[in-house]
């Protein structure tokens, strides 16, 4: 059958920037009024995603007042409820009769506004010129706080068609100005109605919005017709002789047939189709350095639109997110971490496009990639897929995409055939798996330099071996590349390298020159956790054993392989196979059959038949996983039965078909392997890798026989994958976080650790001072696992400061990585700082980075977002020893923000934490100085109508001050009315919960002091005074200053 021909569509252009206008004002927006109402021809991303969130202004038109409609008499818009504000931008007078018959009452916080904010009648170029000229100062075509401007501009209302001017002051306000200017020259648009809202827009919701609705589409691509005219375009994509080469798989004929398409209908990408060999081999691989090229990705086949003259099925490359804007890429680890991000702002198709692009490459490619470029064809990265694939399918049913039961128990088996083939042929195979410790390692297959890198960045190294051969660095770094001078020296730095480059922490001193004999703590705890989750999965939604087949491979290489390892196992059983002389190989599993459509129809029918048992209806004939089902059962808890179980199910079971001629056999492995195989890695983790005197993971040199020195964060992935116990946690979690805990989150390693830097020996960026999304995003999780909820909140709220405060006072800079020491994103390391050298406005953030912020935000309590967003450090919400600010006697010491009020919580029940000792050392850390009394406090407030209850002014009760000796919870019904937490975060622990009400009891015995409508409390520390209900702050003129300003 002939696979339909796709439909393929020109190349997008940019639309070109337009020059002011000279016509006089008036004349000038009315002459626009027209091109403002037509549709704009927008800055279009090549690759048309999929439509998930229903959001009206991805191209800016609302925003930028294209669909307003401007006058002579100003600027059309529906009236306010309050006309008097409405109106007050067009100058009408009012007498004081007028106002009385229109009496508005106090608007609260937390109201919608009757007022609509002002609005700005925009020329873009001349603005943008004026703006850049005045206040970008250095030249870098960005405003931020180094800028020595004078901070304010001036802008004329639309209604007023610029006469009535207005000031915009700030680093913020104008540099999110000439954001919104960079985005209308994008789209062509010569003249723009601004809010002033988008430009005092809360930081945190900007960044929000940015992240979800923008930022994501900027760094989605595919390998498809449309995604190869942005690819093409990419230098690393080009060899010497100018071709751009697209290498497609020995098993995908339907791909080799799709690109050799493209290449002949776009004839002006230059496109080259390249099919790989079955067996790609390291030396096949360096063969291609002076050829490289992208490496096809999954296709899809889809439905013609609606709308379209052509009703043939449209082929298309199934989307992924790229690390940042220069990227175009799938790479390994940064998938995972974009995937979490992508799920959180309900993007689920393009989530689960990532875990099916992986499942491709582990199909032919044999693993998950560093990237998808020849040149890392030998290379992975550190394996997350079982939680990404358990991640997604979690989400499925919140999908647009209509997902039958038996579809997505399919997309799950596909899915996770990926893993264990993975787990099985990389992470516990040679040469990864160390066979004398029985422990994995970043060992890649690659052979000579790796060829990503610049052309002098191994200069260093080749100098001293060129300089013995008297020859110059190029001549001898061209023979040892081409294999006519051999060096085992040089042989083995570069497999270190690599390794380093494979472990996706490139580069750090953690690894120098011996990355590929360390069993690391990061590696062997996502082994760990792989091997958890494929037997928990297993057990909960196969029965017990999971059905897979195998290619036999040529003269029946996997087969033999198979039969070698299931002999051993019955033999000596799994733990005695792995490690020294123990015969562990399990590369047969090389040949497991990914993508397998009998496995998943059989699986259709089962659920089927499941269903048809419990009394339900049974999906519709089942479609394949691309096609798009009507049928949406969402059948959450069924029960299955296991199909042919095995006569033992603790070892594996195989079917070889007696005719030669088919050529793959069955497996079915039982969920109890790998619950062994975890068993297996937990003991040796703990024996190699675990050191109770340090209180800490660390490496293992499996050459040496001896641990690392180096303390490394990642011993916080312990908690993450689940492999440490209570006691390891109890003591791990106080000494990790003494060590990596700083400013601006966590830190990779410590100073000590690191050792000296300088013109010889430089600072690399995976060391101390540096801090990076993954790191902070696996610790808060792995934190809140083991009920270190407090301590998850706080290394969260640092991480987000850090990014708030940089958006905020760099031009709404998203940057790879921070230095969180010194708290800025301007760092000297060798590869610069991805995502921070950018003209006008940041288009995509960066990937990890934009994940850690929103998936970060779900770890914030309402109070904690309020106090980001203005941009509260962390020094004044906790206390230095952890937790919340601490509350000495009497309540008046009470620490409260203003409306940034942060409740103080215990976290004595996490493991191995004192209670008792835990609220007495937070106390007796507080050296503030309390008010003499609510009369003082009164006299600083200047409130004449103050109610002091002199009575409540005594100490606590006996009673009080026993509850608070022993350590007991007050009881809900001794919290006083009107004291309960309003920003109470529902999503703790409960037992971790203790409402800010509670906690007030134990030190309140009755009403202190009120105004009419509030009880006043004070923090000291800060010279803030709270009120309880009105939440009110002290400005620093002593007026009381509320939520707004007012």
């Amino acid at each position: 059958m002939e696979m339909p021909l796709p439909q393929t569509a020109k190349p997008s252009e940019l639309a070109p920037a337009l020059p002011p206008s000279k016509l006089s004002k008036k004349d000038k927006f009315l002459k626009q009024q027209e091109d403002a109402k037509r549709p704009s021809e927008a800055l279009r991303h090549v690759n048309q995603i999929e439509k998930e969130l229903d959001y009206p202004d991805s191209d800016h038109r609302y925003a930028h007042g294209i669909d307003s409609t401007i006058t002579k008499n100003g600027l059309s818009r529906s009236r306010s409820t309050n006309r008097f504000a409405a109106d007050q931008d067009r100058g009408r007078k009012y007498t004081e009769d007028d106002r009385d018959k229109q009496k508005t009452r106090r608007r609260g916080s937390q109201d919608e506004k009757l007022t609509k904010s002002r609005k700005f009648l925009i020329d873009v170029e001349e603005t943008k010129r004026k703006i850049l000229a005045q206040e970008d100062t250095d030249g870098d075509f960005q405003i931020t706080v180094h800028d020595s401007g004078p901070k304010q501009f001036t802008l004329g209302s639309a209604n007023s068609h610029g006469f009535r001017k207005y000031d915009i002051r700030g680093t913020y306000m104008l540099s999110n100005l000439l954001q919104e200017l960079a985005l209308a020259s994008d789209y062509g648009r010569k003249f723009i109605v601004l809010d002033e809202e988008r430009l005092n827009e809360n930081p945190v919701e900007r960044i929000t919005r940015l992240i979800k609705y923008h930022f994501w589409d900027g760094l989605t691509r595919r390998i498809d017709a449309e995604g190869l005219e942005l690819i093409c375009n990419d230098p690393k994509n080009r060899s010497e002789d100018q071709r751009s080469r697209v290498f497609v798989p020995f098993h995908d004929n339907f791909a080799f047939k799709y690109y050799t398409h493209v290449a002949e209908t776009r004839s002006h990408l230059k496109i080259e189709v390249v099919r790989l060999p079955e067996i790609i081999t390291p030396r096949y691989v360096k063969s291609l350095n002076n050829s490289p090229g992208i490496l096809a990705l999954a296709l899809r086949t889809q439905a013609a639109e609606e709308d379209s003259s052509d009703q043939d099925p449209i082929i298309r490359g199934v989307p992924f997110v790229v690390p940042g804007g220069r990227f175009n890429e799938m790479y390994g680890w940064d998938s995972f971490f974009e995937t979490l991000g992508l799920l959180n702002d309900g993007r689920v198709e393009l989530a689960r496009g990532m875990v099916d692009n992986f499942s491709y490459e582990i199909e032919h490619y044999g693993k998950i990639l560093n990237a998808n470029r020849t040149y890392y064809l030998t290379r992975s990265q550190p394996p997350f897929l079982t939680e990404m694939i358990n991640e997604v399918y979690r989400h499925l049913n919140t999908s647009r995409h209509s997902w039958t039961t038996s579809q997505k128990k399919a997309w799950l088996t596909q899915s996770f055939r990926a893993a264990i083939k993975e787990i099985l042929s990389i992470w516990l195979s040679s040469p990864r798996l160390d066979p004398e410790v029985g422990l994995s390692k970043f060992y890649p297959e690659g052979i000579g330099m790796p060829p990503e890198t610049e052309s002098t960045h191994f200069n260093h190294i080749l100098a001293p071996f060129a300089k013995k051969m008297g020859l110059d660095i190029e001549t001898y770094g061209a023979k040892y590349a081409a294999d006519e001078i051999i060096e085992p020296q040089l042989d083995r730095y570069f497999v270190h390298d690599r390794a380093v480059r494979e472990s996706g922490h490139d580069t750090t001193y953690r690894f120098e020159k011996r990355c590929a004999n360390l069993a690391t703590v990061d590696l062997n705890t996502l082994v760990f956790k792989y091997e958890v989750d494929i037997a928990k999965i297993i057990n909960e939604e196969f029965g017990g054993s999971f059905k897979l087949r195998v290619r036999r491979g040529q003269e029946d290489i996997y087969l033999k392989k198979f039969l070698e390892w299931y002999n051993l196992i019955h033999k000596k059983g799994i733990k005695k196979m792995i490690g020294r002389e123990g015969g562990w190989d399990s590369m047969w599993a090389k040949g497991i059959l990914v993508f397998d459509e009998a496995i998943d129809r059989e699986i259709c029918d089962w659920v089927n038949s499941a269903l048809r048992e419990s009394g339900q209806e049974p999906d519709r004939t089942p479609e394949p996983l691309t096609e798009k089902n009507d049928v949406n059962n969402s059948l959450e808890t069924l029960k299955y039965k296991v199909l042919d179980p095995p006569i033992d199910s603790s070892f594996p079971t195989y079917l070889v078909d007696e005719d030669s001629t088919n050529p793959y056999f069955t497996v079915r492995l039982p969920a109890a392997i790998f619950v062994l195989l975890a068993d297996r890695t937990r003991a040796l983790v703990n024996k190699f890798l675990w050191n109770p005197q340090a209180r800490m993971f660390f490496d293992y040199d499996c050459e040496r026989e001896e641990q690392s020195v180096y303390e490394t964060v990642t011993t916080l992935w312990a908690l993450w994958a689940g492999l440490a116990s209570e006691e390891q946690a109890a003591v791990m979690v106080p000494r990790a976080l003494s060590l990596f805990e700083v400013t601006g989150g966590l830190v990779c390693g410590t100073e000590e650790s690191r050792g000296r830097v300088g013109l010889e020996r430089p600072n690399r960026q995976w060391d101390y001072p540096y801090g990076w999304a993954p790191h902070q995003m696996l610790a808060w999780a792995g934190l809140t696992r083991y009920g270190y909820v407090e301590e998850a909140r706080r290394c969260a709220y640092r991480w987000l400061f850090t990014i708030c405060k940089s958006f905020v006072d760099f031009n709404g800079v998203i940057p790879e990585k921070f230095d969180v020491v010194n708290m800025t994103h301007k760092v000297n390391v060798e590869y610069g700082n991805v995502g921070s050298d950018f003209k006008l406005v940041v288009r995509e953030g960066f990937g990890w980075m934009n994940a850690s912020f929103v998936v970060g935000l779900s770890y914030l309590n309402k109070t904690l977002r309020r106090a980001l967003g203005a941009l509260t450090p962390a020094e004044r919400l906790f206390s230095p020893n952890g937790g919340f600010i601490p509350a000495p006697q009497p309540a008046w010491q009470m620490y409260n923000y203003g409306y940034n009020h942060v409740s103080s919580r215990s976290s004595s029940t996490s493991p191995g934490r004192s209670s008792q000792n835990h609220r007495e050392e937070r106390r007796r850390s507080s050296s503030a100085q309390p008010l003499n009394s609510v009369k003082d406090a009164a006299e600083i407030l200047n409130l004449s109508n103050i109610k002091v209850n002199t009575e409540s002014e005594s100490k606590p009760t006996k009673d009080n001050q026993k509850v608070v000796a022993e350590g007991v919870e007050p009881k809900t019904e001794d919290v006083p009315e009107g004291l309960a937490d309003p920003d109470d975060d529902e999503s703790r622990s409960n037992t971790q919960q203790r409402s800010w009400g509670k906690w007030l009891t134990s030190f309140v015995p009755s009403k202190i002091g009120s105004t009419d409508d509030a009880t006043i409390i004070q923090s000291p520390q800060v010279g803030y005074i709270g009120m309880v209900g009105l939440r009110h702050s002290l400005a620093p003129s002593g007026r009381i200053k509320n939520d707004k300003g007012g």
